[in-house]
């Protein structure tokens, strides 16, 4: 699987209806230092998104993943 940039990571939360895309959101808009959080997590924040892609694989609600 390629690296996930932090838009298709924010896409597969919301497409879930994870709260990870709410909480990251809220860091973004009231953080002074919100992107230079995000962009120190981004390593767990993929491995957030692979691990519901992983769970999700197959069913009728899987993303929709470029083959």
């Amino acid at each position: 699987m390629a690296k996930l940039d932090l838009d298709t990571c924010m896409d597969i939360f919301d497409w879930f209806d994870d709260n990870t895309y709410e909480y990251l959101n809220h860091i973004l808009l009231s953080k002074l230092d919100g992107e230079e959080r995000i962009k120190r997590a981004l390593p767990e924040i993929r491995k957030r998104a692979q691990w519901l892609l992983k769970i999700h694989r197959g069913t009728e609600c899987a993303y929709p993943e470029a083959s």
